[in-house]
C-alpha cells in the first residue's frame, strides 16, 4: 500500500494524536484500498472509549466531536476531513436493524464479529500502514472476490439484522463479487427480516444497488452490476420485500442503463405496470416526491409511446425531460425487446422536431404568450380567466399539427376558442 489514501497526511496527525493508543482503519478504507478503489469514508476504531478520544485530543489538530457515547462514536475532524472513530465493541440484536444492547471490547477479534462481511473486517493500524490484520478470513475472499460472512455460518451475522442481506446484494454488485452458497442460503432464509427494517434504510440500499453500474467506474466485472444485484433479489426471496406485487422483468435493459438516474431506473422495471404502481412504490420506500413524480412523468410518456393513438401533444404534456427520460429508457428496451423499437422511432422523431423548433416543446414556445392574449381580450372584451386554458388548448393544436405556429393563426384561433369555448382535442 505504497500509494494510499491510508498515507494522507490528515491521517498521519491522527496517528500521531493516538501515539500511544492504538487505532485502526477498518472496513470499507482497507478494502478499497486493497483493491485499488477509492476511498469514500474513513473508520477508524481501538480500544480507546470515547471520553478517553475526546480528552487525546484537547489541544491538538484534531477536532472531536461525540457523536453516538453509547456506541462509542466519535466524529475526528481535521482541516476539512472527517474520520469515525468507534470503540471496539460487541452487538447483541433482537430484531431490526439497530442493536438493542452494547459492550465495549478489548481486542480487535472481538471487534470483528460485530461487522458484516469477512471483506469488511480487515483492519490497518495506522502507525504501520503496511500490515492488514485480518481476523475473519476476508484477504483471501478478496483474492477470490467472494463474498462471505465474518462467521462460518451467515445465520449468525444475517438473521440479527435483515438490512445485511440488501447490503450483501449491494456488494456483490458494486465490487463484483460473487456470494457463497451458504450466504445465499442463508438470505433466502431470513429475508422476512426486511419486513422489520425501516423503509428509508431499504430505499438507500436499493439506491446503492441501482448505482453500482457507476459507483466503480474502473473496476472490471464479468457480468454487468445491477442486473446481477436484481436477480439475486428475486433469486432469494427479497423481491417483493422491496417491490411487492411488482412482477420482475428480464433485467437485460438495465446492462447498460449507467446514464439513467435512480428514478428512470425504477421507471425502468415498471415499464409494465402503471406510473401509479411506480409512484406507490417510491412513496412507500420513501423517495422525495419529486423524483417520484420525475418518474411517473417518464413512465407516462414511455407508455403513450406505445399507443399509436396518442398525439404528440400527448407526449409532451409532461415536459420535456419526461420526454427524453421515455426516449432513453425505451432505447434500453429495445436493446433487449425490438418490440419497443417503434415507440423509440416516434420518440426520436418527435424530439428532433421539437429541438428543431418545428413543434413547440411547451406553451412558452408558441408564438405568441400571455401579454398578446391579455391585449385580446381587452379588445374584444373576453374572460381573461380563460386565458390559461386557451394557450394549453394553442399548444396542443400546434403540437398536433393543425394550426401553424404564427403569430396572427394563433391569434386568430384564441379569439375562435374563446368565443366558443370548445376544448381542443
Amino acid at each position: 500500500m505504497c500509494d494510499t489514501p491510508l498515507r494522507a497526511p490528515w491521517l498521519r496527525t491522527i496517528a500521531r494524536v493516538f501515539l500511544d493508543i492504538p487505532v485502526y482503519a477498518v472496513g470499507g478504507a482497507v478494502r478499497n484500498t486493497l483493491m485499488g478503489l477509492p476511498v469514500s469514508d474513513m473508520d477508524l476504531c481501538g480500544p480507546a472509549l470515547p471520553e478517553t478520544v475526546m480528552k487525546l485530543c484537547e489541544d491538538t489538530p484534531v477536532t472531536a466531536r461525540l457523536r453516538a457515547a453509547h456506541f462509542g462514536t466519535v466524529e475526528l475532524h481535521i482541516g476539512g476531513h472527517m474520520a469515525e472513530y468507534t470503540t471496539f465493541r460487541q452487538d447483541s440484536y433482537r430484531t431490526g436493524h439497530q442493536p438493542v444492547a452494547v459492550r465495549f471490547a478489548d481486542t480487535l477479534e472481538e471487534d470483528a464479529l460485530r461487522r458484516d462481511f469477512s471483506v469488511n473486517a480487515l483492519y490497518t493500524p495506522l502507525w504501520d500502514i503496511t500490515r492488514v490484520i485480518d481476523p475473519t478470513g476476508g484477504l483471501p475472499h478478496l483474492r477470490e472476490k467472494i463474498l462471505h460472512t465474518v462467521t462460518e455460518d451467515p445465520d449468525q451475522v444475517l438473521k440479527d439484522d435483515g438490512l445485511r442481506i440488501l447490503r450483501a446484494v449491494r456488494f456483490q454488485a458494486e465490487l463484483g463479487f460473487s456470494l457463497t452458497p451458504a450466504v445465499l442460503k442463508s438470505a433466502t432464509k431470513y429475508a422476512a427480516l426486511l419486513d422489520e427494517i425501516a423503509p428509508e434504510r431499504k430505499r438507500d440500499e436499493l439506491t446503492k444497488l441501482l448505482t453500482a453500474d457507476i459507483k466503480y467506474p474502473t473496476l472490471s466485472r464479468t457480468t454487468p452490476p445491477v442486473p446481477k444485484g436484481l436477480s439475486t433479489l428475486v433469486e432469494i426471496g427479497a423481491w417483493p420485500k422491496l417491490f411487492g406485487t411488482l412482477i420482475p422483468m428480464n433485467f437485460t435493459a438495465f446492462a447498460h442503463a449507467e446514464t439513467l438516474d435512480t428514478g428512470l431506473k425504477l421507471a425502468l422495471l415498471y415499464h409494465r405496470a402503471t406510473p401509479v404502481a411506480l409512484a406507490h412504490r417510491m412513496e412507500t420506500l420513501h423517495y422525495a416526491k419529486k423524483d417520484a413524480k420525475q418518474a411517473y412523468d417518464a413512465l407516462s410518456v414511455l407508455q403513450e409511446a406505445q399507443n399509436r393513438q396518442s398525439t404528440n401533444a400527448d407526449l409532451l404534456r409532461y415536459g420535456l425531460p419526461a420526454a427524453q427520460g421515455a426516449k432513453r429508457m425505451l432505447d434500453l428496451l429495445t436493446g433487449a425487446d425490438c418490440v419497443y423499437r417503434q415507440a423509440s422511432a416516434r420518440m426520436e422523431e418527435l424530439l428532433i422536431q421539437t429541438e428543431q423548433c418545428r413543434i413547440p416543446a411547451s406553451v412558452k414556445h408558441l408564438a405568441v404568450g400571455g401579454d398578446d392574449l391579455l391585449i385580446l381580450c381587452r379588445e374584444r372584451g373576453l374572460p381573461v380567466e380563460r386565458m390559461g386554458k386557451v394557450l394549453y388548448a394553442l399548444w396542443q393544436a400546434v403540437a398536433n399539427g393543425r394550426v401553424p405556429n404564427t403569430r396572427r393563426d394563433l391569434l386568430y384561433e384564441a379569439a375562435k376558442r374563446w368565443i366558443d369555448s370548445t376544448p381542443c382535442q
